[in-house]
C-alpha cells in the first residue's frame, strides 16, 4: 500500500550554531567510524550461545540485575545498570568505562546479576558482552536512583524527566523508514565509552559507535536529568553507500485511537496513545500543531519542508486521566520530547508517518528528519542537536490545539463537521483575581482547504468555558485554587464531494485584525466509510 505525501513548505528563522566541543574519545570514535565507512560492513563478532538466545520472556525476566552492583554506585550522582542478553535482546555491545585518560573495557560479569530459578547447563559460556545500559540518579527523591536514561536494541534510547514514566522511543539514526517496497535498515551501536562522573557533575557523558550496512558514525551524548531532561547530541556520519532516505533524530511512538479515531476499536478505554500530536515551532513565531491519527489498513505520510527549523516536538497534550482510564499504563502521564536543532538541520523535510496497528503494543508513529541534500557517499557529515523529555513545553502565550474530532451533521451523511478545541492557556493557572480570559467575541478561525472544488458551509466559534466551567473538554474542570484556561471551539462543515477521499486543510484564530492568536492547526482528513 502507498503511503499518500501531504507536502506543506515552512519557512525558519536562522538560529545560531554552536560549535561541538572537542573530546578525546569522541575524536578518536570519529576516526575509527570513518575507517570503518571505507570498507564494506563486517557482521559484529561474538556468538551467543544457544542456552541464551533462547530464552523465552519469563526465562529472561527473571534475570534481574542487582542494582547496588552498578559502576559507580554510591560514588557520585550517576550509577549504571547492565542488561543480560537473550529472547529478543540478542545482539551485545561493548562497554568502557573514561577515567582521565584511562578507557577500560568492562568484560561481562556473571556476578552482577540475580539468576532467579535459571538452571544453567553446566559448560555454559557467559555471554560475549552486554545488552545495552540504563542510568540512574536521585531524580525524584534523595532516597532512591530512579533509571532515567535507556539504551538497549539497535541505536535505540529513551530517557524521563522528573516524575514521568517512559513513552516515545528515540533513535540515533534511521535509513529508509516507511518506504513503500524498500527495507528498512537498522544500524547498531555497537560500543559506549561511559565518562565517569566528578561527585559533583549534573550531567553523564556517553560516547558511542554506530555501525550499519550503509553507515558509520559517532555520537557524543551529554545528558541532565530533572524536571526537563536536556540531552545534547553531537554525531558524525559516514555513508558507506547511497541510501534512499537518511532520518535525523528520529523517533517511534505509539497511536492506537484517539477522540477522532473512527471506527474506534473495541475496548474499555476511550484513547490509547503514547503521543497524540506534532508541534512545529516556525522561526517568525507561529506555531504549527498535527493532531495524530490512525486509520485501519492505510499508512498517513506527510511531509514538511523546512529551511532552518528552530524546533519540532511530540507531545501528549491530553493530561486528563478520565480520556484514558488507564490505571497501570498512565497514559496520561506519558512524555513528550521536543528537538531543538543546533547544526546540520538548514534545509530538508520533516516526516511524519503513521501506519496501521493491531493494538498498543506496536509502534507505529515514526518522526524523521531528512536532510537536504543527503550527504555524500565516503564525505563526513557532523551534525548536533537537543532534546528536551518534557512534560509539557511552557505556555506560548498562543492558544493551543487541545482536542480534535470529525463526524457528519445530523442527517446530512455527505457533509464533514470539524471541531477544533483551542485552550489558553494550557494549563490552569493559580488564582489571582479573575480569569485571565480573552474576548473571544473578536476572534474568528480562519479555514484553508488545500483541493479546488471543496465547499466550506459553515464555520462558527464558541466559547465553552464560561457556560461549562465544571465540565470543561479533556476533564478540566472547576478547581478551589486554580483558574481554569480558556477553552474555545472552532468549528466548521463542509461538502468533501464523492470522490475525494484524502484532503488537506487548516484553521487558526484571528482577532479582529488579522493577528493570528493561536497556533496552526493541520489536519490530514481521510474518508473512514
Amino acid at each position: 500500500m502507498t503511503p499518500r505525501s501531504a507536502t506543506a513548505v515552512l519557512f525558519f528563522g536562522a538560529l545560531p550554531l554552536a560549535a561541538p566541543a572537542a573530546d578525546a574519545p569522541f575524536d578518536a570514535l570519529r576516526a575509527r567510524a570513518r575507517e570503518l565507512a571505507a570498507k564494506p560492513h563486517q557482521p559484529r563478532p561474538g556468538k551467543l550461545d544457544d542456552f541464551w538466545a533462547n530464552l523465552t520472556y519469563d526465562q529472561h525476566r527473571d534475570i534481574r540485575f542487582k542494582m547496588e552492583s552498578g559502576l559507580w554506585w554510591n560514588q557520585g550522582p550517576f550509577s549504571i545498570d547492565f542488561f543480560h542478553p537473550g529472547w529478543t535482546a540478542k545482539k551485545t555491545v561493548s562497554l568502557y568505562e573514561v577515567a582521565g585518560k584511562d578507557d577500560k573495557p568492562l568484560a561481562f560479569d556473571t556476578a552482577l546479576f540475580d539468576y532467579g530459578q535459571q538452571k544453567i547447563p553446566a559448560g555454559t559460556p557467559p555471554p560475549p558482552g552486554y545488552a545495552g545500559w540504563r542510568a540512574r540518579t536521585h531524580l525524584n527523591s534523595t532516597d532512591y536512583m530512579d533509571e532515567f536514561l535507556v539504551f538497549l536494541g539497535a541505536s535505540y534510547f529513551r530517557s524521563i524527566p522528573a516524575g514521568a514514566p517512559y513513552g516515545l522511543s528515540a533513535r540515533a539514526l534511521s535509513i529508509n523508514s516507511g518506504l513503500p517496497g524498500v527495507a528498512e535498515e537498522f544500524p547498531d551501536f555497537t560500543e559506549f565509552h561511559l565518562e565517569k562522573p566528578a561527585k559533583d557533575a549534573k550531567s553523564l557523558v556517553v560516547h558511542a559507535l554506530l555501525e550499519g550496512e550503509s553507515v558509520a558514525g559517532a555520537y557524543r551524548f551529554t545528558v541532565t536529568p530533572g524536571p526537563e531532561t536536556v540531552m545534547d547530541i553531537e554525531a558524525e556520519l559516514t555513508l558507506r553507500r547511497p541510501v534512499q532516505q537518511l532520518g535525523l533524530a528520529p523517533f517511534s511512538s505509539m497511536f492506537w485511537f484517539g477522540e477522532n479515531t473512527h471506527p474506534r476499536p473495541y475496548d474499555f478505554r476511550p484513547e490509547v496513545h503514547d503521543s497524540d500530536g506534532l508541534l512545529m515551532e516556525l522561526g517568525s513565531g507561529n506555531l504549527h500543531y498535527r493532531p495524530l491519527e490512525h486509520t485501519k489498513d492505510r499508512f498517513r505520510h506527510c511531509v514538511f519542508s523546512m529551511e532552518r527549523p528552530r524546533s519540532w516536538a511530540l507531545l501528549q497534550r491530553d493530561r486528563s486521566f478520565a480520556s484514558y482510564q488507564d490505571v497501570e499504563a498512565r497514559y496520561h502521564e506519558r512524555p513528550g520530547v521536543k528537538v531543538e536543532p543546533v547544526s546540520g538541520f538548514d534545509n530538508g523535510k520533516l516526516h511524519l508517518i503513521e501506519m496501521p496497528t493491531r493494538d498498543e503494543t506496536e509502534d507505529n508513529v515514526i518522526l524523521l528528519w531528512e536532510p537536504t541534500p543527503l550527504p555524500e557517499v565516503g564525505k563526513p557529515f557532523r551534525f548536533h542537536y537537543r532534546l528536551r523529555w518534557l512534560r509539557d513545553p511552557a505556555p506560548s502565550g498562543l492558544f493551543a490545539v487541545k482536542a480534535t474530532r470529525a463526524g457528519n451533521p445530523v442527517q446530512k451523511p455527505d457533509e464533514v463537521l470539524m471541531t477544533i478545541d483551542f485552550a489558553k492557556p494550557l494549563n490552569p493557572e493559580k488564582k489571582v483575581g479573575d480569569p485571565k480570559w480573552d474576548d473571544a467575541t473578536k476572534f474568528k478561525p480562519v479555514v484553508t482547504v488545500n483541493q479546488p472544488g471543496v465547499k466550506l458551509i459553515h464555520v462558527g466559534l464558541t466559547d465553552l468555558s464560561m457556560p461549562n466551567v465544571d465540565d470543561l473538554p479533556a476533564g478540566l474542570g472547576r478547581g478551589e485554587d486554580l483558574h481554569m484556561p480558556q477553552v474555545l471551539r472552532a468549528f466548521f462543515v463542509l461538502d468533501p464531494g464523492k470522490d475525494l477521499h484524502d484532503l488537506d486543510m487548516t484553521c487558526e484564530l484571528q482577532d479582529e485584525n488579522g493577528k493570528v492568536v493561536s497556533e496552526r492547526w493541520v489536519y490530514l482528513w481521510k474518508r473512514t466509510h
